[in-house]
């Protein structure tokens, strides 16, 4: 963590994500992108991925708009060359 944000100030995306890295950040009155990024907003709290879900399920309850975004993410996929490879996701029950 390169520096501590203040909680309640406005900040970038790019400022959260580099004081922040693999971290989840909860963020109010944002500015977005076409695409739902985040250009900017306000920070409300920095949590990790165990404590990610709870936070998620109160705003849900809170019927909050603030956005829950993780900073950075990883993806822990090799590449193997090879003829007519193909990736699908499935929505498993």
């Amino acid at each position: 963590m390169s520096k501590e944000l203040e909680i309640g100030k406005r900040y970038t995306w790019e400022e959260v994500a580099e004081a922040y890295p693999s971290k989840w950040v909860r963020m109010s009155d944002c500015n977005l992108t076409v695409g739902a990024g985040i250009i900017d907003g306000i920070l409300v709290g920095v949590y990790t991925d165990k404590e990610s879900t709870k936070v998620e399920l109160k705003m849900r309850h809170e019927r909050s708009k603030d956005k829950l975004r993780r900073t950075t993410i990883g993806f822990g996929v090799g590449v193997i060359e090879c003829l007519n490879a193909r990736m699908e996701v499935k929505d498993e029950p």
